[in-house]
Formats: structure tokens, C-alpha cells, sequence
């Protein structure tokens, strides 16, 4: 999943309130996740987030969308140096994290954050998205498009007509595709 070149764009020109909070609300969790991988303290988490969120914002027009997953290799090269000056601060606690591993995208780890990127986005679409439906619909979507029961067995199981099934499953799909280019437009 790519960040929308929009929103950066916004965050570039005049980046409002809501943009600021869109930023901390979709990246805050992902970001200290990493840092809790990265042996970071509970105590610093935070403060080490937000400081990363204020690079992004302060430095996003020099970011250059040269391919997809550029912002996230961007946001990994931001994180790891903020965890270097942050270990080297504390020169008492040794990092056994492999920072440089996360600026090479081709690293094991770089990929391993890359899927987790794309898997709390998916989440939060999801979590935006399940509100919006019954939960027969909900559950007639899930059980086809993500557990890959087939619709007929689906409709037996719910007591819904196989057309109902596949509808549900096709207007859950619409309103995530709305989601998704919500969420990164």
C-alpha cells in the first residue's frame, strides 16, 4: 500500500490540524511497534515517535516518490537515525537491534516492517470499514474474502441466497476500495 502523494503534498503546501492528526493516528502505532522490536523503553516510546513525526513533517518536501514504498524506506532511514542518536545517548544500553538493516530494503527486517506497514493499514480500513455493515453482511464478506470459503457454502452456513452472499462480499469490497483511497489520497 503506497501513501498518497496528496496528503503529502498537503503536509508539504499547508498542512492543517487534521492532516497532522491523520499522520499521528495512522503512523504513531506502526512506528512504536518498530520501537518496541528496536529494544526501546516503554518510557521513551513516545517522545521518540513524535519526534519522528516532526522530521516527516519538517523535511516531507525533500521527500522524492521514486518508487512504490519510497515513503516507507524514507520513514525507516528517519527512524533509524533517530534510534542511533537515541542509543548513542545512552551509551550505557547496547542496541542488539541491526539499525543499518533498516535503511536497505532489501533487508530481512526492512521487508518484515514493510509488510507490517501494509498490515495496519489494511487493519484500520477494515476497523473504518466493518461500522459501516450489518454484521450478516460483515461476516458473509470475511468468511468468503478472507477465509476463502466458497459463497454457496457461505450462504448455507448464514441462511442467506447465494446472490445476497456475493453482494455483500462485492459492496464490502467497494466501500474498502473508498477506504483505502481515504486513507492514503
Amino acid at each position: 500500500m503506497e501513501t498518497s502523494l496528496t496528503w503529502l503534498g498537503r503536509l508539504v503546501e499547508s498542512p492543517s490540524g487534521a492532516d497532522w492528526q491523520r499522520l499521528v493516528e495512522v503512523y504513531s502505532p506502526l512506528l512504536s511497534g518498530w520501537l518496541v522490536r528496536a529494544g526501546v523503553v516503554e518510557t521513551d516510546r513516545d517522545d521518540l515517535v513524535q519526534e519522528v513525526l516532526v522530521v516527516v513533517v519538517r523535511r516531507v518536501s525533500e521527500f522524492e516518490h521514486e518508487h512504490p514504498g519510497a515513503f516507507r524506506g524514507w520513514l525507516r532511514a528517519i527512524l533509524a537515525n533517530h534510534l542511533k542518536k537515541y542509543y548513542r545517548e545512552r551509551a550505557t544500553r547496547l542496541c542488539e537491534f541491526p539499525l543499518d538493516d533498516l535503511t536497505d530494503p532489501q533487508s530481512v527486517l526492512a521487508q518484515l516492517l514493510d509488510r507490517e506497514h501494509d498490515e495496519h493499514l489494511a487493519r484500520r480500513m477494515m476497523q473504518a470499514v466493518a461500522q459501516d455493515f450489518t454484521a450478516e453482511t460483515w461476516s458473509a464478506f470475511r468468511r468468503q474474502a478472507l477465509e476463502g470459503q466458497r459463497p454457496k457454502d457461505v450462504a448455507h452456513e448464514l441462511g442467506l441466497s447465494l446472490n445476497a452472499v456475493i453482494k455483500a462480499k462485492s459492496r464490502v469490497l467497494k466501500r474498502l476500495r473508498q477506504e483505502l483511497k481515504r486513507l492514503i489520497d
